[in-house]
């Protein structure tokens, strides 16, 4: 049996599941899942256990990462909820294993190839998005008043977002031909288009400070790029508030909600995200260090409601422990504590620092850490469906991008 998975050749094999993740990640959730489920599988099919740990040992970021991801599974001993109710982050986190085979066994040149296969179910992603928008079809009954075909619009906006970034980059590079820059020149205007029709505002954050970002890294930090990546920010937002009725109106809402909390009335989307703060804060008070344990983040928020203490609208008591905290920074205290906070920024400390040699990867390592680290402070894009297979799998691809996989040893 050995002598048998000796001849296979699982180089091509992680290759061929990565485009395949890479592809389905924009287009199906529970494809993606099955995928990385494949990977891990494959992993534990290939003989040489012990040559695949001495590898890990060579990069301090697998290390992190693994200790981090430790850390959170080992939280369910002091959460008191049961397996069935956390179960969901328990697997969740369990596909993360995904990153360091894939990191490990895929060659630097495949990288790019991989995050083409990306760009291309994205271009199909978004021309099924403007065919909702001006009413050529319908997905799951919406059509032009919710132009997100597969997935829910905060995370499409994370997606289309970092696209963007991918495209700037490469409009950048000198690697790619004028037809290559024109095909993709267009592509970004579609795709930063479509991020303004949609109705997801945490991934047009995400977007503007991540357009500043790109700025900086290929021009430096001058006085001078940051006003013209400031006027190209203004510019897009505002040719987007003219032309993009939905923008208009998620503009506006966005004014109500704040007019409404400054009036002590947290009846809105913000509104919530700031009644998840006040109770969150008073749950990390009570469980500083170590936190609540994995997802007994909700049966904490239902006992801190039930004591009645705060001037939330009636409905709250019954929402609030229906869903998470929107706020990956304050989640993840809230159920590691302090120490999974430390090990949450020294992860993306590690990450920051990978040894990525080739320019326009490195840059957008960066673009991509920033646009999640901004969207972090809206939603949990780390652990949700959609964007954790997002976050899986380019943290995989940035990892393999820093390591010579012929010869693993990294460079701190």
């Amino acid at each position: 049996m050995k002598q048998l998975f000796n001849k296979i050749d699982f180089e091509k094999i992680y290759y061929g599941l990565s485009l395949l993740l890479a592809f389905a990640a924009p287009l199906s959730w529970k494809v993606s899942r099955v995928i990385m489920v494949l990977i891990i599988v494959m992993r534990f099919i290939q003989p040489d256990y012990k040559s695949f740990f001495e590898k890990i040992k060579t990069s301090k970021f697998l290390i992190v990462l693994l200790l981090f991801l430790s850390y959170q599974l080992l939280s369910m001993l002091w959460s008191q909820t049961s397996y069935a109710q956390s179960h969901a982050y328990f697997e969740g986190y369990l596909l993360w294993f995904a990153i360091p085979i894939i990191a490990l066994s895929l060659k630097q040149e495949y990288v790019r190839h991989v995050i083409t296969a990306f760009l291309l179910a994205m271009a199909i992603s978004e021309f099924t998005a403007y065919g909702m928008y001006f009413s050529f079809w319908t997905i799951h009954g919406h059509g032009a008043e919710y132009p997100s075909p597969f997935m829910h619009h905060t995370a499409y906006s994370i997606f289309m977002a970092f696209t963007a970034m991918i495209l700037l980059n490469r409009l950048y590079s000198t690697l790619y031909t004028l037809k290559e820059k024109l095909i993709m020149g267009i592509f970004f205007l579609t795709v930063s288009g479509n991020l303004f029709i949609s109705q997801g505002r945490s991934g047009q954050l995400a977007f503007a400070v991540a357009i500043l970002v790109a700025g900086i890294l290929h021009f430096k930090l001058r006085l001078k790029t940051l006003f013209l990546s400031i006027l190209v920010i203004g510019t897009l937002f505002t040719f987007a508030y003219q032309f993009s009725p939905m923008f208009q109106k998620r503009v506006a809402l966005g004014i109500q909600d704040v007019e409404k909390i400054q009036q002590g009335n947290l009846s809105s989307s913000w509104g919530i995200r700031v009644a998840y703060i006040i109770l969150g804060t008073d749950i990390i008070k009570d469980n500083p260090l170590i936190g609540v344990g994995l997802e007994d983040a909700s049966a904490s928020a239902k006992k801190y409601l039930d004591h009645d203490i705060y001037r939330f609208p009636a409905y709250f008591k019954q929402l609030l422990p229906t869903m998470h905290f929107h706020n990956q920074y304050l989640m993840t205290t809230i159920q590691t504590g302090f120490i999974g906070l430390m090990l949450f920024f020294i992860l993306f400390y590690y990450f920051f620092k990978l040894p990525i040699k080739d320019e326009e990867l490195k840059r957008l390592s960066i673009l991509f850490a920033t646009i999640f680290l901004v969207g972090f402070t809206t939603d949990v894009y780390m652990t949700s469906g959609d964007t954790r297979t997002l976050f899986i799998l380019f943290i995989a691809l940035f990892t393999a991008a820093s390591l010579d996989n012929n010869n693993t040893k990294e460079s701190s």
